[in-house]
């Protein structure tokens, strides 16, 4: 085989391979040489002498000089075609290739870059939730770090808080106990006595505090899960602020410092509003302004008008910064460096309280110059026949009472109590005890404890449903929780009393029950 054989063959299989189509034109712009195949592109059968622009679009307003490569375009049948025009001295030609696969080609490098780019999109979006997740992550480290810091600070001020009344009540416990040995061989029998006088209202005083303690560590476990309740009842406004300012003179006095407690009003002082709660509030904001003064003193003003009742616990003391003025409403949270300690739940409980009660706290501070807490709450009044009586103070002769307490201690002192008043007692240690004492006796009122072994108060209470005993049954629980109170509700019970309780309350929630039966 010849080389132009040759050549020829492998242009004939090039052609094919490309799959080429072609035509050329004179000068004048007129078919001079065609292909057969352009009608595989839609383009029509071309014929040699007639004008090319009559025939094909592209090649409109160009001359056979032109020089042009166009890669990829669309013939009139949609086929993706390249396009080659190369100019001679004599003629143009124009060359027709298949352009599929390098439009293929072309689209998976564009899918490739496309996804490419998406693909670094997601990882800007990964980068960043990466960078927020960092800082989020810091900040919780920085929030647990200070919540455990907290923690130790509370811890520290539990253990001193609890510590410090129990001492008081434990030395003074001895030292009456000394006292009366000392009155028995009748050494200084008078003196002692005095002492013992003194050393008992230093134990009630510290027993008072421990309890608050208690009522603020237990209401804390209370406040996420919602479980802190107001009880609205007939309320001696003076008597309440009377007492506010017995509990926590000593303290005042023991730094040298005035406690000042006024209370007026234009509508006479019974209103209806949770007294146990208020004073609770009360305690906490004055005892924490004592514990913070050091010099002059703290003043607790109360003015009842319109049924709204305005508090304002006002101190001489270190005040506090305007940085931690809001974070004081926190939690376990103490001011740094004041030399003070305590459980730091104080300020968060009573304003949830003061909230719960429809009020709204208010503190103004500046450091060295005192801080006034203020805060107002509906005190509507109340009912002249649901006016307190002194019923403690009215014979108690013909009162018959069942104890039904399996703790010896506390039905010792109870039964003690209520003797003194002239009470008839009868103790029993369990449920099922005081469910037959009361099938053979017959009694004006139960004071019934809930935990109790063999069987229990609500299980005792239960059966005496059974039995329809209709004597009223007032448990007298440790527990103040909202549950065990709506469970005692629903069983039918009198009353609802949380330990520790008074001589006073009891005959008080006794005569009303009697009254009310």
């Amino acid at each position: 085989m010849s080389i132009n054989q040759t050549q020829n063959t492998i242009n004939k299989q090039l052609v094919s391979k490309l799959q080429l189509a072609y035509f050329a034109v004179d000068p004048q712009m007129n078919v001079c040489a065609c292909s057969s195949n352009l009608t595989d592109y839609g383009f029509p059968q071309l014929e040699c002498g007639e004008p090319i622009d009559d025939q094909i679009d592209f090649m409109i307003g160009l001359d056979a000089e032109t020089e042009l490569d166009l890669p990829v375009m669309s013939s009139p049948s949609g086929i993706p075609i390249s396009i080659n025009m190369m100019p001679s001295d004599d003629q143009l030609t124009v060359l027709i290739s298949n352009a599929s696969v390098a439009t293929e080609q072309r689209q998976m490098l564009q899918q490739a870059a496309n996804e490419n780019e998406l693909l670094v999109e997601k990882q800007k979006k990964l980068m960043f939730d990466l960078e927020t997740a960092s800082i989020e992550l810091e900040k919780k480290n920085t929030e647990l770090e200070e919540a455990s810091r907290l923690q130790t600070s509370f811890l520290s001020g539990v253990s001193h808080e609890f510590r410090t009344p129990l001492t008081s009540i434990i030395g003074y416990t001895n030292l009456v106990q000394k006292g009366i040995e000392q009155m028995s061989r009748q050494i200084a029998s008078r003196i002692a006595k005095q002492d013992s006088f003194s050393y008992l209202n230093a134990v009630q005083r510290s027993s008072k505090h421990l309890l608050s303690l208690v009522e603020n560590l237990l209401d804390h476990g209370k406040l996420d899960s919602d479980e802190i309740f107001i009880h609205p009842k007939p309320t001696d406004l003076a008597e309440l602020f009377d007492d506010v300012e017995l509990l926590l003179a000593p303290l005042s006095q023991t730094k040298d410092i005035e406690l000042n407690v006024a209370f007026a009003s234009s509508e006479g002082n019974y209103v209806i509003l949770d007294d146990s709660r208020l004073r609770q509030c009360l305690i906490n904001l004055v005892g924490n302004a004592i514990k913070f003064t050091d010099v002059g003193g703290v003043e607790l003003l109360a003015h009842l008008d319109n049924e709204e009742l305005r508090i304002q616990v006002k101190d001489t003391g270190m005040g506090i910064s305007a940085d931690n003025l809001e974070k004081i409403r926190l939690p376990f949270y103490q001011v740094a460096d004041t030399g003070k300690v305590g459980t730091g739940l104080g300020l968060t409980i009573t304003e949830r309280i003061i909230d719960l009660m429809g009020g709204e706290l208010a503190i103004e501070s500046e450091v060295g110059s005192g801080t006034t807490v203020r805060f107002s709450m509906p005190a509507p009044q109340a009912p002249q026949e649901e006016h307190f009586s002194n019923l403690a103070a009215e014979s108690n002769d013909s009162l018959k009472v069942l104890l039904a307490e399996d703790d010896s201690d506390i039905a010792d002192l109870v039964t003690m109590m209520l003797m003194e008043r002239g009470v008839n007692v009868t103790r029993v240690a369990n449920g099922a005890l005081a469910v037959e004492a009361l099938h053979n006796d017959k009694f004006d009122l139960v004071l019934m404890d809930i935990h109790m072994p063999i069987m229990t108060g609500y299980e005792a209470i239960a059966e005496l449903n059974k039995a329809n005993i209709k004597t009223p049954v007032v448990v007298m629980s440790a527990s103040g929780i909202e549950a065990d109170q709506k469970k005692a509700v629903d069983l039918g019970c009198a009353a609802y009393l949380v330990k520790p309780v008074s001589v006073d309350e009891i005959i008080a929630v006794a005569k009303t029950v009697m009254i009310d039966d």
